[in-house]
């Protein structure tokens, strides 16, 4: 077997606001697209009914439709939630550099 290689790590730079908020409006465009993309799909399934009347046809239908619109909205509330979570680490860096300087 072969031996690991020590790789040498990344240079880690401390978070700063200005990455955070690009991160932010990253993580926001990509869910209001994800958002849009959903919304799309689900008008689009509500108006086309099946048109079959087997059983399994129906539910296998109604089992990737349902996966489809799942699949959509997770994606959409997790970089929701990244984006959020990103502008309130710029509030928390903003606050603790006023409270050091205090």
């Amino acid at each position: 077997m072969p031996e690991e290689v020590n790789l040498p790590s990344p240079q880690e730079s401390p978070a700063s606001p200005f990455k955070n908020l690009t991160g932010a409006a990253i993580a926001a465009t990509l869910a209001t697209g994800l958002y849009a993309f959903t919304n799309m799909v689900a008008q689009k399934l509500a108006s086309a009914p099946l048109q079959t009347t087997n059983t399994l046809a129906n539910r296998i239908a109604t089992l990737v439709r349902t996966l489809l619109l799942a699949i959509g909205s997770g994606a959409t509330m997790i970089f929701a939630v990244i984006a959020v979570g990103l502008v309130l680490l710029t509030f928390k860096q903003a606050f603790t550099a006023i409270a050091i300087k205090k």
